[in-house]
């Protein structure tokens, strides 16, 4: 009798484990079904940020601001005809020398459209690397709202001349820029190096 008994139990745990089994395995599809997605979701999302940060290596920007308002001085006899000396300073936000600081200077001949650069440039300094950009090509104009001026960009191209340390690698390289206006006094430079 104790023999039947144990007999009866064996079945009855072989049973159970069968039907526990039987369970994990109706569910292994949708396991494996909800790993898949996780793991192909992982992988968009990795190659869109490497993807993202290759396409942004090649990006600097800067949030900057105006040391003196920028004025236009009159030139010449034509109405509206000057020229604009802007100094500003800028945190390096993005690129190489983030974290650094750029020291920059651009004489602007104005006109009531906008305007045109004569010469631009800056150094930009950050511990144990420094780079000297040139600006040049420049075009400035004014966004206008309801007739007044609400926000000032520019766009020209550039050259680092020279860079040292952990900037080296910007030796030489040309770049295309665009300015935007944030905040009063204050705007946006970015460079996108060719």
């Amino acid at each position: 009798m104790l023999n039947i008994a144990s007999s009866c139990r064996s079945t009855v745990a072989v049973t159970n484990a069968s039907s526990s089994f039987a369970s994990a395995a109706e569910l292994a599809p949708m396991t494996l079904l909800r790993i898949l997605v996780g793991a192909l979701t992982a992988a968009t999302v990795t190659q869109g940020a490497v993807l993202k940060a290759s396409a942004q290596e090649n990006v600097d920007a800067f949030s900057c601001q105006y040391i003196e308002a920028p004025t236009a001085e009159p030139f010449g006899n034509e109405e509206g005809h000057g020229i604009s000396v802007r100094d500003y300073s800028c945190q390096v936000t993005q690129g190489p020398l983030s974290g650094g600081v750029l020291t920059a200077r651009a004489v602007w001949e104005m006109d009531k459209s906008g305007g045109r650069l004569l010469l631009g440039g800056g150094v930009i300094r950050k511990p144990g690397a420094m780079a000297v950009l040139q600006l040049s090509d420049g075009k400035l104009e004014y966004v206008t709202t309801n007739g007044d001026v609400t926000e000032v960009r520019t766009s020209g191209r550039g050259v680092y001349l020279l860079a040292s340390g952990g900037a080296a690698s910007l030796l030489g390289k040309n770049f295309t820029y665009i300015t935007k206006t944030t905040a009063a006094g204050q705007f946006y430079f970015e460079d996108k190096r060719e």
